[in-house]
């Protein structure tokens, strides 16, 4: 995010993907014909998180059905990392290899 945004941008750490998982509720809704999770945090605030499924290739995968969100965190070794995976029915942590196409959510790190 920071190459591509400049500034403080960043991706949010596993630590702060969890604490958005058990901290806060995920709807399942859709914005403007959109399908994906409304986020509501407990002061009320939210952020919408669209699936887009996930590119391999020229290909993308699950794009009606299921958002997947990287972490900046390396999972065990530097070729791997944690992500946030979601559908209708859940919520997840995981983790994959880091060139899967997976979607980023730019947070702002004052």
């Amino acid at each position: 995010a920071y190459v591509n945004i400049g500034g403080n941008w960043k991706i949010p750490t596993d630590d702060e993907w969890t604490e958005l998982r058990e901290k806060c509720t995920w709807e399942w809704t859709s914005m403007n014909g959109v399908k994906g999770r409304k986020v509501i945090g407990l002061n009320g605030n939210s952020i919408f998180l669209p699936i887009a499924g996930y590119r391999h290739g020229t290909n993308i995968y699950d794009a009606p059905y299921c958002g997947w969100y990287w972490s900046s965190t390396l999972y065990s070794y530097p070729g791997s990392a944690y992500h946030v995976h979601f559908s209708s029915e859940s919520v997840t942590k995981n983790h994959d290899i880091r060139h899967a196409g997976y979607s980023i959510r730019p947070v702002y790190a004052e």
